[in-house]
């Protein structure tokens, strides 16, 4: 039974309910490890930052709060990848082992994309932004350690969020938005758009940082394309037998 638009707007609502009460759930889970994860996102400044600073006496909570959220978000992902996908579902009717794949494999490359960010991009970030600091006031940087945790928090979604392509790029072939083609046809554009994202969320002006993020978007893309097209011709394949079968009744 097909659903009306009424019946997917309502699925809708109760999806991005379910979501949120997924998030503050664990978000709130995450504030009895708030110490640690904090201590976790300051590692990559050992040794480039002595102490930080708290500019305000409000400070600690909001930095306890953007710290839950942010992996409560990460932690209750799962969860939520499983509502969009299960939302998407009538579009391209697929059974509970494909959506449980598509979940599986949206996890792994958020998880992908935090690691990345982590373990490559922030030690260069961190590093050159101190170093240009401390040419500029000639002594030792002191940071709030509200901005530096809001920094170090929006490079880390930025590396979870861009590592989704490949898989977007597959969806929206199944659900038959978008063809290798046109992907294709458009990877000019969607280099420069890349290009002047990275230089966006880039927090130095150095080329060799900007193109830590840069090339691994544009392979992501190019991997995007490839499952497009594995994906288009498995579709064409299929709809070629069903006529091929119609015509033979």
């Amino acid at each position: 039974m097909k659903m009306t638009i009424l019946s997917h707007l309502e699925e809708l609502r109760r999806g991005i309910i379910r979501s949120l009460i997924y998030t503050v759930a664990a978000s709130l889970a995450m504030l009895f490890f708030a110490d640690d994860i904090i201590r976790f996102l300051k590692f990559p400044s050992d040794g480039l930052i002595e102490n930080f600073l708290i500019l305000r006496p409000a400070e600690p909570v909001s930095i306890y709060i953007k710290t839950a959220l942010f992996t409560g978000i990460a932690a209750a992902c799962p969860l939520i990848f499983w509502e969009i996908f299960n939302f998407i579902k009538p579009a391209a009717p697929t059974g509970i082992i494909s959506v449980l794949r598509y979940v599986l494999s949206a996890v792994l490359l958020f998880a992908a994309g935090i690691a990345f960010v982590y373990f490559i991009v922030l030690p260069k970030a961190v590093g050159f932004l101190i170093s240009l600091s401390m040419g500029l006031t000639g002594a030792n940087v002191q940071i709030s350690l509200g901005a530096y945790i809001s920094f170090v928090l929006a490079l880390l979604a930025c590396g979870g969020l861009i590592f989704q392509i490949p898989l977007a790029a597959f969806a929206l072939t199944k659900l038959g938005i978008l063809t290798p083609k046109f992907l294709s046809s458009k990877r000019k554009e969607a280099y420069f758009f890349l290009s002047v994202f990275a230089a966006i969320i880039t927090p130095t002006t150095d080329i060799f940082n900007m193109a830590l993020f840069v090339v691994p978007m544009i392979i992501l893309y190019e991997i995007g394309i490839v499952l497009s097209k594995a994906v288009y011709k498995s579709q064409l394949k299929k709809l070629t037998g069903e006529i091929y079968a119609q015509e033979n009744l």
